[in-house]
């Protein structure tokens, strides 16, 4: 039996330590390439999932997505601009009531000084950072328990007025942040503000599109549907009445002698008059009425599931309902007005379309008309 001589075994040990730092080594490299896409990867998603989301849900998501890729106690999006006194909390993952929270900055120095010098603040641990010694000693004094360990402050800016700070912590239990951790974390934060700056522009478009869209179904005067609005929604329901055989009826109600109101008190009065009828005419009506004013001081009422023998019951509320209200056009006493009503019913013989109903009740109206005024005729 041959025996390894000292020196030969003293290098077989050292080769086999060498052996197992390289394994370490190997299982340390592999742990960061993990951990690195995993980080990218959350790059990617945010990428992906932002576009679709509001302001306020793309910051819950982000501060909930950086609590979880940095471990973290603590991830909230703060408010505010360089020099003031307060910041408003947007989002806390710790704490979703924080929300719209008021905090005073002089209690958060890396958050002023984030915002002041518009760059990432890192504070590795706040028990041995000046920037918390005034803010330790208080706490020394006070007895305050304090868990938080190491902080990032890292500024943002959504446009040109909102301007503010994620502020991400950990705990002492937990490895303190560093460098590595401030890089990554302003990846992810810049390429949300990008996905936060389309979203707003979005949230703005479809805002003013949708103005756009009732300032053109709207009559301006009076705010109820206009008459390009009600013959879009008569087609509707005729269609409707097709398909189901259900029935619909119209009103179209015209205001008494309301040239000589024009006449004698001025076009603001006769306004202030036509407000008040389509008021009326709105409060009546059932949320299913299409209520609009169809030109002039003619308005029209569309009561869909309502036969013809309803809508005159319906109409006779309203022709009693104005000429019991008083119009206060703040010349001397209240004006007592009338209205006369046409009433018109789908389906019948020789009415195929929403004008043709139109038509009947504009024939009916001028019965109504004929007849002496304040009346309702089918």
């Amino acid at each position: 039996m041959i025996k390894q001589r000292p020196d030969v075994r003293a290098q077989l040990e050292e080769i086999e330590k060498l052996r197992s730092a390289l394994r370490n080594a190997e299982a340390e490299v592999q742990r960061l390439l993990e951990e690195a896409a995993a980080r990218g990867a959350l790059v990617d998603i945010l990428h992906d999932v932002m576009g679709s989301l509001s302001m306020g849900e793309l910051f819950h998501m982000l501060a909930r997505r950086l609590a979880r890729a940095l471990n973290l106690s603590h991830s909230s999006v703060i408010f505010a601009k360089s020099g003031d006194t307060h910041g408003t909390v947007a989002s806390a993952h710790e704490d979703p009531q924080l929300e719209n929270l008021q905090v005073e900055l002089d209690k958060y120095p890396e958050i002023e000084a984030a915002l002041a010098g518009e760059k990432p603040v890192l504070i590795p641990d706040i028990w041995h950072s000046d920037a918390y010694r005034v803010l330790r000693e208080a706490w020394e004094k006070d007895g305050s328990v304090i868990s938080v360990r190491s902080i990032i402050a890292l500024p943002f800016r959504l446009d040109l007025e909102r301007t503010g700070v994620f502020l991400l912590r950990r705990t002492a239990d937990k490895a303190s942040l560093n460098d590595a951790d401030v890089e990554f974390a302003e990846t992810v934060v810049k390429s949300a503000m990008n996905a936060m700056r389309r979203a707003h522009m979005v949230e703005v478009t479809q805002a003013d599109n949708i103005r756009l869209e009732a300032l053109a179904r709207t009559d301006p005067l009076t705010q109820l549907l206009n008459r390009r609005a009600l013959l879009t929604q008569l087609a509707t329901e005729v269609e409707r009445v097709r398909r189901y055989n259900a029935p619909l009826s119209i009103l179209m109600i015209d205001v008494d002698s309301f040239k000589e109101v024009n006449d004698t008190y001025g076009h603001l009065a006769g306004d202030q008059v036509l407000v008040e009828v389509a008021l009326l005419l709105a409060r009546t009506a059932r949320s299913v009425d299409a209520v609009a004013r169809y030109g002039g001081d003619e308005f029209v009422i569309a009561v869909p599931e309502t036969s013809e023998a309803g809508a005159i019951a319906f109409a006779e509320r309203l022709r009693d309902k104005i000429q019991a209200h008083p119009f206060d056009i703040g010349k001397g006493e209240p004006l007592r007005l009338t209205v006369s009503i046409g009433v018109a019913d789908f389906p019948v013989p020789r009415v195929e379309t929403a004008e043709d109903l139109l038509d009947c009740a504009d024939r009916a109206l001028y019965r109504a008309k004929a007849g002496g005024r304040n009346l309702v005729c089918a």
